[in-house]
């Protein structure tokens, strides 16, 4: 039996795990909870886990370093139930190449369903006909603004967990799905369901375009001055991922000429500061970073560390083990 220990804190025990997800995490071995607050005592959170074969961990869990892995020599996996394993991994975490998990595919079901309903809404022109009825308005609307979500091109920046998840979403409607993805092969981004196309092909193509892609240095400003001219007039720019990828001042610039409509859920940088154009223009719809886990969400985490869990203790490939020797490419 392993032995499991939850090293999370008070608010990821109450908004992220349950009774049920650690009585289901019993039955695959001894389970132990940490109960502080927080990981300000480092002397009890080190006690906790000592003697750990398997670590839970998630948004602000210690870093697993040297005196950790003292104190666990049988230590095989740790769990990680947040996105990115970066804020847990030390140098000797590396070294000793213990087996490590992300719950990003988990987080990025949410951004996806978030995404889609953006595309939907956006393209049939939700936002402007609230205004326009609020006003008094109702058959008398411009049809120009409404688009049916039917017979038009999404383009889906990177193929990632998110990516990949947007474009299963995607199969449920009569629409052509193009990605960008330059780690990505023709034939893998086929297998995917989508046709590889290059960034300024989907961009000058699609009528929506939904932005996945990693905040790595490779994706600063990816989005920019220079190809946010080539979006089509009448399209609906999505970005859910993170700000640092479009050139903000670029997109204001572009936005202000009325020729798209732009669904943001991130900035750059966070929060956009009071007088940011971006909060009162009429072609954008501008949320508080909420396109992932937020409220009961966060539960799809839990099972997917419970998921994890099972495969790994019946000698399966668990499905979002991270190969750390590609950490620098991942967000």
């Amino acid at each position: 039996m392993e032995n499991i220990k939850v090293l999370v804190n008070k608010y990821c025990r109450d908004t992220v795990f349950s009774q049920k997800y650690y009585d289901r995490m019993a039955k695959l071995g001894n389970v132990s909870v940490f109960d502080g607050e927080d990981f300000e005592d480092k002397e009890y959170y080190l006690n906790f886990v000592k003697g750990a074969t398997v670590i839970v961990t998630s948004w602000s869990s210690p870093v697993i370093d040297k005196e950790i892995l003292e104190l666990c020599p049988d230590l095989k996996a740790v769990l990680h139930a947040a996105g990115s394993v970066k804020p847990i991994i030390s140098d000797d975490f590396l070294q000793k190449k213990v087996r490590i998990t992300s719950s990003a595919c988990a987080i990025g079901e949410g951004v996806a369903e978030s995404a889609l309903a953006f595309a939907i809404s956006a393209c049939k022109g939700f936002y402007q006909l609230n205004e326009f009825t609020v006003h008094g308005g109702w058959w008398d609307f411009p049809h120009e603004i409404v688009k049916d979500f039917y017979d038009i091109k999404v383009g889906v920046i990177s193929g990632g967990f998110v990516g990949r998840h947007m474009v299963k979403l995607l199969k449920s409607f009569h629409v052509d799905i193009v990605m960008y993805d330059p780690t990505l092969t023709k034939e893998q981004i086929a297998e995917i369901g989508a046709e590889k196309v290059t960034l300024e092909e989907l961009l000058s193509d699609s009528d929506v375009i939904t932005i996945h892609a990693p905040s790595i240095p490779a994706t600063n400003n990816m989005i920019n001055r220079e190809n946010l001219k080539l979006i089509k007039d009448g399209a609906v720019l999505i970005n859910t991922a993170r700000g640092s990828v479009i050139e903000e001042a670029a997109l204001i610039d572009e936005l202000k000429t009325g020729r798209f409509f732009a669904c943001l859920d991130v900035t750059e940088p966070e929060p956009p500061a009071p007088d940011n154009p971006l909060r009162n223009m009429p072609n954008v719809i501008l949320t508080p970073h909420i396109a992932g886990t937020v409220t009961n969400g966060k539960r799809r985490i839990a099972l997917h560390v419970c998921e994890e869990l099972e495969r790994f203790v019946n000698g399966e490939k668990m499905r979002t083990e991270i190969n750390l020797d590609e950490l620098s490419k991942m967000a």
